[in-house]
């Protein structure tokens, strides 16, 4: 695996981690506003909205390096074939 291989798949793996992680993190922020302080629902989703945003832009930044990830290795792959 390249450099450039190596590169991607650690961006990636970086961007869904965050995705993940702050995806679980804010059901249980938004399970703790509705359980424990007793917030209405509505009003705890429609304050998570910009925060949900920035997580699906994570995900779709990993998923934009997933493809540059296959592409480099399929690219290195053809140039570790001999003719």
């Amino acid at each position: 695996m390249s450099r450039r291989s190596r590169f991607l798949l650690i961006a990636m793996s970086t961007a869904f981690g965050i995705a993940a992680l702050g995806l679980v993190a804010g059901m249980c922020y938004d399970l703790y506003l509705v359980s424990i302080r007793h917030v209405q629902f509505e009003n705890v989703l429609g304050t998570s909205i910009a925060y949900n945003k920035a997580l699906g832009g994570f995900g779709i930044l990993g998923m934009v390096l997933f493809f540059a990830f296959l592409l480099s290795a399929i690219a290195d792959r053809k140039q570790d074939k001999p003719r």
